[in-house]
């Protein structure tokens, strides 16, 4: 009980806008699970990147959103009951970002020294991760799309 007042307490020092990113992140990924049962290009997130390059230049504002972006999936991410891995991750962060017109850089990449091959993605604005934070030297990228 004292684990669930004190979460209480620490979401009333969020911001309106950061609550409002945590239940778009947790929409998101409930959207995504579904696109992906109805087996949909929509759930993947080199679909939903647009080919044309976003032309507005990144504000202060902006720059606010995206840290917002970035806490509520960190935060939706520890709590959701379900995976929400990397890939998912980089989905719900490019979707936001599109939808709030921010230039980000969506990467994948393929980990140089493991024996069993693993991928990881991971979106970056402004060189600063938004999701999916990793030692980008230990990764072979294999898609970088802007």
């Amino acid at each position: 009980m004292k684990l669930l007042l004190r979460k209480f307490k620490n979401a009333l020092f969020l911001s309106a806008r950061q609550r409002k990113f945590i239940l778009l992140v947790f929409w998101l990924s409930i959207y995504r699970n579904l696109l992906l049962l109805c087996n949909s290009q929509k759930a993947f997130t080199e679909h939903i990147c647009k080919k044309e390059h976003i032309k507005t230049s990144i504000t202060k504002e902006k720059i606010a959103i995206v840290k917002d972006i970035a806490v509520a999936i960190a935060i939706v991410n520890k709590y959701l009951l379900w995976k929400n891995v990397c890939r998912h991750q980089s989905w719900q962060a490019v979707y936001l970002l599109l939808k709030y017109q921010i230039p980000f850089e969506y990467i994948v990449g393929i980990h140089k020294t493991k024996i069993i091959k693993e991928g990881h993605s991971w979106v970056k604005v402004n060189d600063k991760f938004v999701c999916g934070k990793c030692n980008v030297s230990d990764y072979s990228i294999i898609l970088l799309q802007s």
